[in-house]
């Protein structure tokens, strides 16, 4: 079974009027889920809210504070003109961490096997004290700090083929070779990094792959099925989280790659595999991007039909 963690509270991040990441986004995932073929396969379970001393495994304090009175304040923007917040938006931002949180704990205590977290805000733009790019704290930075925590699970495979490059994730993650951090992402694009890459053959570390705009699933599945399968092969994670960005979709407006929503399936399939090798199935996957409504529903339905099939 694979758990979905969904709250409404997302619903209640306002961006304004035209803005790419609006709650819709949610909306439609949800709708999608409800009514797929494998539906009797999810479980739907209420993510709580991530504390302050939570959040701040991974983001100082001062921002912390920053965020919370900022959309307090709101509606305002946060840092940077593409973050617009609303007086809810801090509520929402502690749900989606609190949301990969419950779904690790779900998965740790075998209440399903992986877990899908439909949420917004994002996260992997935000870096250690700096919103950007939608985000406001960084949720699969977080979910690893949370693992070494709580359940002392210190080899963890993160995940990020969202059109973007992490810059949040890696840089909060970079002098920490537990982790394994892999990005696939178009460049040159948004936000400009990501293109350097020190992997250490059985403790972690950055794996980048930037790709150039115009590139498909066989460009991707070539990297998942064998550079990236051989350093996961030789790390050999105890956990995989997955930043799951869907607008590397071709009918994406923010993206210029040509993947296609059954490309999400084949893409997470390999991440199964991966898991049932190493870790006993262990994904926790998080929401990122996806900005085009019928593309984002179809392709989050194919990675959770993945998930719930397993490897």
């Amino acid at each position: 079974m694979t758990g979905v963690l969904y709250h409404d509270d997302f619903l209640g991040h306002d961006t304004g009027l035209g803005h790419p990441e609006r709650p819709s986004r949610v909306s439609v995932i949800k709708e999608g889920l409800e009514n797929a073929d494998f539906a009797g396969k999810l479980v739907w379970d209420e993510p709580r809210l991530a504390t302050q001393e939570e959040i701040a495994l991974v983001h100082s304090q001062k921002y912390i504070d920053h965020v919370k009175e900022t959309c307090e304040a709101g509606p305002k923007y946060l840092d940077s003109p593409d973050t617009p917040v609303s007086v809810k938006s801090y509520t929402a931002a502690l749900r989606a961490a609190g949301s990969v949180m419950t779904g690790i704990d779900g998965v740790i205590e075998g209440r399903y096997s992986n877990a899908f977290c439909p949420v917004r805000p994002p996260g992997h733009h935000c870096r250690y004290s700096v919103a950007m790019g939608f985000c406001l704290f960084n949720n699969v930075t977080l979910g690893a700090r949370y693992l070494k925590k709580k359940y002392n699970i210190n080899k963890i495979l993160i995940v990020d083929f969202d059109v973007h490059h992490g810059n949040g994730t890696e840089e909060m993650l970079s002098g920490d070779n537990d982790i394994l951090f892999f990005s696939i992402h178009q460049h040159p694009h948004y936000p400009g990094t990501g293109l350097s890459t020190r992997v250490y053959s059985h403790s972690g570390g950055i794996f980048n792959f930037p790709v150039p705009p115009g590139s498909d699933e066989s460009d991707y599945m070539k990297v998942f099925k064998g550079q990236l399968s051989d350093y996961v092969n030789m790390f050999g994670p105890e956990f995989i989280l997955v930043s799951a960005g869907f607008d590397a979709h071709k009918d994406d407006p923010i993206g210029d790659i040509n993947l296609t929503s059954e490309s999400y399936y084949n893409l997470t399939k390999q991440i199964t595999l991966f898991a049932d090798i190493h870790c006993d199935g262990r994904i926790v996957s998080t929401l990122e991007g996806g900005y085009d409504l019928e593309s984002l529903k179809e392709s989050s339905v194919y990675h959770v039909k993945s998930l719930a099939e397993g490897g």
